[in-house]
């Protein structure tokens, strides 16, 4: 069972950007009296009392300060403590109702149609929450959601011990994105999409693709982006699962030299120590 010390920790996330100071103290309270209920012998959120006051905290906040960014997050919040309760169709209710008010936001809807498939899936109706998820990849693909999206249908058949699903969707996600790339050129979306490419190839263990997709951000991409993460990633491909060491040694030796003050700079000069004591 979950605590609601918890659930305050996952789902009291304040929303960036500016608030209303009074809307961060109300905030800060309905935080404070979350935790306090958990303070209470055998609090839990499955005792009925406490769930009611809990949605009823964030049912006020939303009346009474419609206008405040904070209201998004909490909305999210009722949706979000249905889910736990496993109250799905509650939780679906909600769901639909932050679409409704928010169709024009993207971003905002790509994420509420996220938990709408989840709640599918946390029945086992997992055709159901795949219909939401291709919702989502093929209406909101430039969200950070929606990116996400295919590799996350990947991820779950690897969860579900089912390898060739799991392929098939890896493969269908890296069309996705190469598709992506070549409707918006030159964009961030386009990056993006190139990373997730890498990372597909490299969850399908197929390193020589791998390793040709990461070359190709790198000539794309540099002067323009931080790659450091890049070579790195490409010197472990080669040193642990292509056994070319002379190719890692090369790419750990260009990060160095290109990026002087990488975070990564000391774990490549002690990888490079390591291999000369070798």
């Amino acid at each position: 069972k979950t605590t609601l010390k918890e659930l305050a920790i996952q789902l009291i996330k304040l929303s960036e950007g500016r608030t209303d100071d009074k809307d961060m103290e109300l905030f800060n309270k309905i935080k404070e009296r979350i935790q306090k209920f958990d303070n209470k012998k055998h609090s839990k959120i499955t005792q009925k009392g406490t769930w009611i006051k809990i949605v009823t905290l964030f049912d006020d906040f939303i009346k009474r300060y419609s206008q405040s960014p904070l209201v998004i997050e909490a909305e999210f919040n009722i949706a979000r403590l249905y889910i736990a309760k496993k109250e799905y169709e509650n939780a679906r209710k909600q769901l639909q109702s932050i679409m409704d008010k928010y169709k024009k936001s993207d971003v905002i809807y790509s994420e509420a149609l996220f938990l709408m498939g989840k709640t599918y899936e946390l029945q086992d109706n997992w055709e159901a929450a795949l219909i939401e998820y291709k919702k989502n990849i093929q209406n909101y693909p430039a969200t950070a959601r929606g990116l996400s999206m295919p590799i996350y249908i990947a991820q779950y058949y690897k969860t579900k011990f089912q390898p060739e699903k799991m392929r098939q969707a890896y493969q269908e996600a890296i069309r996705h994105y190469q598709d992506l790339i070549q409707r918006h050129p030159d964009s961030i979306l386009a990056y993006n999409a190139h990373n997730l490419i890498a990372q597909c190839y490299v969850a399908l263990k197929d390193w020589q693709s791998a390793i040709e997709s990461y070359d190709t951000i790198v000539e794309k991409y540099k002067g323009k982006v931080n790659l450091d993460a890049i070579l790195m990633t490409e010197a472990s491909i080669y040193n642990t699962e292509l056994n070319d060491k002379t190719k890692a040694r090369q790419l750990l030796e260009q990060l160095i030299k290109d990026y002087p003050k990488s975070g990564l700079i000391n774990v490549a000069k002690g990888m490079l120590r390591q291999w000369e004591k070798k």
